[in-house]
């Protein structure tokens, strides 16, 4: 009966863990029965380990050793509650300037990095509580990928630029983004409490107000969060950068474009 369970639940699960494959086959994770079905499906070539206790499904008359794991897909399932976030919630959203193969992803447990087939994850705490407007699914291969939204996304980008693959690849990132949601943004800006991401995202959104559709209202909001002294951002460093008055922050040359000599 559980190798007839198997092929079916293989097809249905691109991805999948130990406990995952014992509840198809109606046994217990810790069974011994599960560990020798499990390698003897990878001795047949009819899943491929991504990490200790999780696997990729290999299609029919696929080459187990070649065949190319959905890296999102993997990520978010190699830590119970995984999210994908900050750049590589831009990249699965479409919205990253270039592609990395070093997935971030906040879940519970002690941040670490973890190499696994195909690509490293990097596990990140949650910089602030996530609330429902934060979170969102992404569909891959027919199962559901948790991602913080594009405004949390931003939010906590600007709260950590080391993320973002760097200052150049943060902005130019930005600038494939057509449409958000200010007062979302700005309400993950609140949770953060970090005044010196405040300033930079008012920057930024008064530079796009335009584009993104911002509001003086949401500016204004924005700007009681800014820091009450001057502070430097986005990777700038001492004695260099030009200051953004309004938003009290002073950002690297890198990241100026016309729209900011309208704010210096």
């Amino acid at each position: 009966m559980p190798r007839q369970r198997s092929a079916p639940f293989f097809s249905d699960a691109p991805v999948f863990d130990r406990a995952d494959y014992a509840r198809a086959i109606g046994r217990a994770p810790s069974d011994k029965v599960v560990s020798s079905m499990l390698a003897q499906h990878l001795k047949a070539g009819n899943i491929r380990r991504i990490a200790r206790g999780v696997f990729a499904s290999v299609p029919k008359h696929a080459n187990a050793e070649t065949w190319s794991v959905d890296r999102f897909l993997a990520a978010s399932r190699l830590r119970p509650g995984g999210v994908i976030a900050y750049h590589s919630a831009l990249e699965l959203q479409g919205y990253a300037y270039s592609e990395s193969f070093d997935l971030q992803v906040v879940a519970p447990g002690q941040p670490a990095v973890l190499s696994a087939e195909g690509f490293t994850c990097r596990f990140i705490k949650a910089p602030a509580p996530y609330g429902e407007a934060d979170l969102t699914t992404v569909d891959r291969l027919g199962q559901s990928v948790p991602v913080t939204t594009l405004e949390c996304t931003v939010a906590d980008l600007f709260d950590r630029p080391d993320l973002a693959g760097g200052t150049d690849e943060l902005i130019s990132s930005l600038d494939l983004i057509g449409r958000l949601d200010p007062d979302r943004l700005i309400n993950r800006l609140v949770g953060l409490r970090n005044a010196t991401a405040a300033g930079a995202a008012g920057w930024w959104l008064e530079s796009r107000r335009d584009q993104l559709g911002v509001s003086a209202d949401a500016l204004d909001r924005l700007q009681a969060l800014a820091p009450k002294q001057n502070r430097y951002a986005l990777g700038a460093v001492s004695g260099a950068g030009r200051l953004a008055p309004r938003w009290r922050v002073i950002l690297p040359e890198a990241v100026l474009n016309p729209a900011f000599e309208g704010l210096a």
